[in-house]
This record gives C-alpha cells, structure tokens and sequence, in this order.
C-alpha cells in the first residue's frame, strides 16, 4: 500500500501544476512589418532634389576661332558633384575634404581648354547631360540638362578695328540676330578695369560710363550672343580713346 501510495501521488501532483500555466493566455504576436512600405519610406526620405542651377553650354569665339566647353552649378552646401554625358561617361568630379566638406561649396564655374570647335564638337556631342551630388546634410541632388551644338552668328558692332570715340560720349552699338541676351565686355589690360553688362537682346546699344574710359587707352571689346540653348557666340576687336 505504501507503494502504490508513491506511485500515484506523482500523476495527481503533475496535473495540478500543469494546469495553471494552461490557464494563461496567448502572448499576443506583434504586427508584422510591410517591408515595402519601409522601402517607401527609405525612398521618400532620400528623394533626390535638383540643383538650384545646372547648366552645360558651348562659348566659341569667331575673332580666334576657337571653341570651349563650360559648366556652371549654383547649389546650397554641396560637398561632392559630378557631371555625366549622354553615353553615362563621368566627365568631372569634386569632393570636397576637410573643413570645406563640413560647411559644403555653392557655386561651380569652369570652362575647358579651347582647342578648334570642330574638336570640341567631337568631344562633347549634343544631348542630355546629368549632374548628380550630395550636399552636406546627405540630401541626393541629380540635374539634367541639354547640351545643343546649335550656335548663333557672329555679333556686329561698333566701334571696332582700332575706331578712336570720345571718353565723354561712348557707345556700344550692336545686331545680334537670334540671341536671347547679349553681354558686352570692355577690358583695359594695363589698368586692370573690366566693364561686364548682360541685357536683353531687346536692347541694342550701351553708353560707356565716362568714370569708366580713360583717354588715349586702348580697350578691348567682345560682344557676346547668348542664344535661348545657352551657347556663346562671340566677336571681339579693339578699339581707343582719345588723347
């Protein structure tokens, strides 16, 4: 008897501890996670934004006849920037290290040799060029823009060929057919001074100031023809003051 008393006070006593922990209720499973939507999400946050400005453009001058590639890129705190042709080729690239990579650069200008436009043409064909950076904070920046080989005609205008004009009373008067805008530049070598003005192609004439001119110098002249596309055309001569 005792020993069957051992044998069954195991089975009632198993039973009863048993029972509480099948009395507790089910953890409740936590939500599972929509990996696409946090795929979403990621690519939302990271969305690339376009550069405040991005352009591509051709400058050939028709006095030396020579041609030159040019970009310029206008961005707030960048600290890295490249620029790809329409064939996906890496043309530039800059990184910026250092203390300069902590505050990031704004503005990019730069312009390639000048070799024989039939040259430049080869190298840079026309279509979609993109830019893509990074500014400081993280933030992804991806342009694209158009590059055309189409350019304007030489600008006319006077005076030119050594013309003398009077300090006092000096005007720039050109025709530039199918520009958008037009620049004109007035460089004195020896002193230093530069007269840079861009308008409208509306406008066709330009009074020197005559705190500008110095007499009996010589001033450098190019009139530059900005077509709609964004490339350059321009015509440049001499031209002098009175003594």
């Amino acid at each position: 008897m005792r020993l069957d008393s051992r044998l069954k006070w195991p089975a009632v006593f198993v039973p009863l501890l048993l029972l509480p922990a099948c009395d507790k209720s089910p953890t409740p499973a936590e939500p599972a996670v929509d990996a696409r939507q946090e795929v979403a999400t990621a690519e939302l946050s990271t969305a690339p934004a376009p550069f405040a400005e991005a352009q591509v453009f051709f400058e050939l001058n028709t006095t030396d006849h020579d041609m030159g590639f040019q970009v310029f890129l206008d961005a707030e705190g960048w600290q890295r920037a490249s620029l790809f042709d329409p064939e996906g080729r890496r043309l530039f690239g800059i990184h910026a290290d250092g203390p300069l990579a902590e505050i990031g650069i704004t503005e990019l200008r730069f312009e390639s040799e000048e070799p024989s436009p039939a040259e430049v043409r080869s190298r840079f064909p026309a279509g979609r060029y993109t830019f893509r950076g990074e500014t400081v904070e993280g933030q992804n920046l991806v342009s694209e823009v158009s590059l055309s080989q189409r350019m304007l005609e030489a600008p006319s205008f006077t005076p030119r060929n050594g013309q003398l004009v009077d300090k006092e009373n000096t005007v720039v008067r050109w025709n530039a057919p199918g520009a958008e805008e037009v620049e004109v530049i007035l460089e004195q070598d020896e002193l230093g001074h530069v007269l840079d003005v861009t308008i409208s192609a509306s406008t066709t004439s330009l009074t020197v100031p005559r705190q500008f001119l110095r007499r009996g110098r010589e001033y450098k002249i190019e009139i530059l023809a900005i077509g709609e596309n964004g490339n350059r055309t321009i015509a440049e001569s001499t031209f002098r003051t009175r003594p």
